[in-house]
Parts: structure tokens; sequence; C-alpha cells
């Protein structure tokens, strides 16, 4: 049974080295078929009765090709994801060819039915068998999976008495059974776990293509160019067709938001763009504001103030609209007022010309109300001053409150790479980090003490995830 096992292993294997030569640039398949050689190979040797030291180092190189394959496919790093693809084909192979040269020749029957091997120590396997069972214990409860391990705990109760009854046939027959549903119990624990990371994993790729579409939707009032809506396309059609691999969802979410950044970043060029453009339109009216167009030009003012809020909901485009209707009403009152202006000047200059005497008069008062006395001119300055360093003021401020949008960008596409691998015993930590995220977006308040602190937490679950994926590849 072995030998077709082991034969049917390395016909997979072989025609997995095969094929990615007629599909170089699909680099998400070679993730896929070196991830399953793998794990045929770790069941093959999980099998195995006794596994050699050169089974053993081909089987760690393999592994170690295939995690620096997948971290090559995470950097698009096509040339690197191919090399190190071929080298762990390459070592799960041979691992193969070595299982193939160590299979002994199947006993004739009378051996079967021999006694079991003296020398096997089946006291330390007992021993080895009941750690291994409380780790999948351990498991089991960190992830609220509904495990029966009665059977388990039975079988090896029973084993340890046949052991000090020195009954060895009974013990050898109650052995093979207990590595069974040992096996068996590790099985359906990596089957619970893999099934409730996958549907989290679809479900939240289910989330990014409704909001793909709803930027898609607004494609034109966000003014995207074709190829930033070519882009988004593709990504969504990437996410659908993921299968529910975490892993590959978790490279794909990281194309889309690299891709959301250059779009928001360009979004927010944009509005800064026209928010300065309709600031300076707003301050060349200020001077000329009376009392008729106040109220217009103090609702001109609340609307700028809230677009350069940035821990306003209200929606930009929206607020950009309203500003720039604004400022033309306002705009349109003063041209109307322009007009009567020029027909009364040109009606006082008839009048001048018509009566010369009082000429004299007019222009002894036109020069005794043209200069500015000193005084005048000084305060003049002093508010043109005030003006500019309150300009300078805001202009700091807009910078500081677009670094802090970057920064919360950034957390919030590191959560998002995370999200698909939070498990029940650090999710507390993740709703933590994604609660003070969310207050951090409302109200801005002690931004860098609460970016610090994120980041702390994110450390915090990273350092978990890795230290739960090396438990659970050192786990027989």
């Amino acid at each position: 049974m072995k030998t077709v096992l082991t034969l049917a292993l390395f016909a997979l294997v072989a025609s997995m080295i095969a094929a990615p030569a007629f599909a170089d640039s699909k680099l998400d398949s070679f993730v896929n078929l070196a991830t399953k050689a793998r794990d045929q190979v770790k069941i093959q040797l999980d099998r195995m009765p006794s596994v050699s030291e050169e089974a053993k180092a081909l089987y760690a190189q393999g592994d170690s090709e295939t995690e620096q394959l997948i971290a090559a496919v995470k950097a698009d790093d096509a040339v690197d994801a191919k090399k190190h693809f071929l080298a762990a084909m390459k070592a799960f192979r041979q691992v193969t060819q070595v299982f193939s040269e160590t299979i002994p020749t199947p006993e004739p029957a009378a051996s079967k039915m021999a006694a079991p091997v003296a020398d096997f120590d089946y006291s330390n396997a007992l021993k080895r068998f009941e750690s291994n069972i409380n780790i999948l214990k351990a498991s089991a409860n960190k992830n609220n999976l509904p495990i029966d391990f009665t059977k388990f705990d039975s079988l090896l109760q029973t084993a340890k008495t046949h052991l000090a009854n020195g009954d060895m046939a009974s013990l050898e027959k109650t052995f093979v059974e207990l590595k069974t549903t040992g096996t068996e119990l590790q099985a359906t624990i990596k089957n619970m776990v893999t099934e409730r990371s996958n549907t989290r994993a679809v479900s939240f790729a289910n989330k990014y293509i409704t909001k793909i579409d709803a930027v898609l939707a607004q494609a034109k009032e966000l003014n995207l160019s074709e190829e930033q809506i070519t882009k988004l396309q593709k990504a969504k059609e990437e996410l659908a067709s993921s299968g529910g691999d975490p892993s590959q969802i978790v490279i794909k979410i990281k194309r889309v938001y690299q891709i959301n950044l250059d779009l928001l970043d360009a979004k927010n060029q944009k509005i800064i763009s026209e928010i300065s453009k309709l600031e300076s339109r707003l301050l060349l009216l200020e001077p000329k504001i009376d009392d008729t167009i106040r109220p217009k030009f103090d609702e001109a003012k609340s609307i700028l103030a809230l677009l350069k809020d940035p821990t306003s909901n209200e929606n930009p485009i929206k607020l950009l609209r309203a500003l720039d209707s604004t400022i033309k009403s306002i705009e349109s009152y003063f041209l109307s007022q322009t007009q009567p202006t020029s027909a009364a000047s040109e009606q006082s200059a008839s009048e001048q010309v018509e009566a010369p005497k009082e000429t004299p008069k007019q222009e002894t008062f036109q020069l005794s109300e043209t200069p500015k006395s000193e005084p005048e001119a000084l305060k003049a300055d002093t508010k043109q001053q005030e003006k500019a360093l309150k300009q300078e003021k805001q202009k700091a401020k807009d910078q500081k409150s677009q670094r802090n949008a970057a920064e919360i960008s950034k957390l919030e596409a590191k959560l998002a790479e995370l999200e698909p691998q939070i498990d029940d015993s650090i999710k507390p930590k993740f709703d933590s980090a994604k609660s003070m995220l969310a207050k951090l977006k409302e109200t801005g308040a002690e931004s860098k003490k609460t970016i610090r602190a994120i980041n702390a937490l994110i450390d915090e679950i990273v350092e978990h995830i890795e230290s739960a994926d090396s438990e659970d590849s050192d786990r027989p």
C-alpha cells in the first residue's frame, strides 16, 4: 500500500514540476502547487514508521523554499518565485525517491502474526502521544472547536494498562488504533481551523468587492482614469476568483489596497488643489464684503472650515460644489453692484463738465480724502501681516492633517492584511486596534500617541500569528 501511495505522490510531484513551464506569469499557481506538494509529502512522512535523516533534511529544504516562494510572490518578484518553486519541487521529488528506496519488502503472512519487536519503547511513545494530544486539546480550546477526545483518552488508558500488564500483543493492536485516532483528530482540527479561516477570508473578500463596486459606481464623480478603472475591475475579478484560500486573498487584498492608496492620494491631491483655488477666490472677495452679503460670506467660510477639518464626515465633493456655488453667488452680487456704480460715475462726469464752477470744490474733496494718514497705513500693514501669519498656520495644519490621513491609510492596510489570520485568542487586541483607529478617524485627538499605540498592537498581533504558525509547523 505504501508503495502505491509513494508512486502516486511521485507522479503528482513530477507533474507539478513540469506545469509551470507553460505559465511563468501565474505566480499564484506556484504557491498552490508547492504547498499541495508539501502537504502530500508531510502526510507520507507522518505515516512512515521511521524516517531517515536524509528525508527529513530534504523535506526541511523543500519547506524553506516554499516559504521563500510565498514571500517572493507577495513581493511580485517573478524571477525569485520561479527559482524557489523549482528548488522546492526538486526537494520534494527527492524525498519521494528516498521513500521508494527505503520501503521494506513485504513480509510473509506468518511474519505479520509474529510477536511485536521487543526493543520498541512503547512507554516513551505513549508519553509522546499524550503530550501531542494535550497540544491538540489546547488548540481546540483556543479556537472554540467542538472536538471530542473521549475515544483517544480511553484508548490511551487501555494502552497504558496493557503495557503495565505486559500484554504486548494487545498493546500493539491498541497502539495502532491510538495512532490512527490521533491522526484523525489532528486532521479534523486542521480542517475546522482551515474552514473557519476560509469562511472569514471569503467574507472579508466580499466586503472588499462591495467597496470596489462602490468606487467604480462613482468613477465619473471621482474623475478616475481608464487605467485606474481597469485596475480596479481586474482586482475585483481576482478577489472573486481566489477560491477562499486565505493566503491568496491576503496577497490580492494587498494589491487592492495599493490601488486604493494610489486612488486616495490622487483624489486627496485634487481636493486639496480645489480647496486652495476656492480659498483664494474667497480671500479676494473678503475686503469688499458689506453687511448685505456677509451672511453668504460667513456661510462660505463655514463650508471651507468643514473641508479643511480632518475629522469631518461630510462628503468633500459635495462640500466643494456647495462652496463654489456660494462663492459664485457672492461674485454675482458684486457684479450687480458694479454696473449701477459705473452708470453713476458717467453721470457725475457729465455734471462736472456742465458745472465747471464746482470743480475746484470736488478736487479739494478728493485731495483731502485720497492720502492715508500714517497710523492708518501702519494699521493696514499689521492686518496684512496677521492675515499672512494666519494663512501660514492654516497651511501647516493642513499638511499635518494630510500626514495623519496617510498614516491612517497605512494602518488600515496593515489591519486588513492581518484580519483573515486572526483567531479568537488574539481577536480582542485586533478589535481594540480597530476601535482606536475608528476613534482616531472620528476625532483626530492625540493622533501621534494613538498611532504609536495601534502600531504596538499590530506588532503583538504579528508576533502571535508567527508564533502560532511556528507551533503548527512543529506539531506532529
